[in-house]
């Protein structure tokens, strides 16, 4: 599961991506990547490890919320 949002801050477009996978051994990571969509390069990248799906996905929920508090919006595509 792939999540992409944006924002714009000072006319410069942001965004924010989150990645749900499943590793080899039964685990998943929330992958973050973000920076600046001008840049070809990811300012950062996070990746958490969590043993039950569940737990992955209340956390990525949580980062969603967070980050749309901030001003992030989903990305059209």
């Amino acid at each position: 599961m792939k999540t992409t949002l944006m924002r714009t801050v000072n006319s410069k477009q942001r965004y924010y991506t989150l990645e749900l996978i499943a590793n080899l051994f039964d685990e998943y990571l929330l992958i973050r990547t973000y920076g600046s969509c001008r840049n070809t390069k990811p300012t950062g990248v996070i990746s958490n490890t969590y043993q039950t799906l569940n737990t992955a996905y209340e956390a990525m929920e949580t980062i969603l919320h967070e980050k749309q508090k901030r001003g992030y919006a989903y990305a059209q595509q």
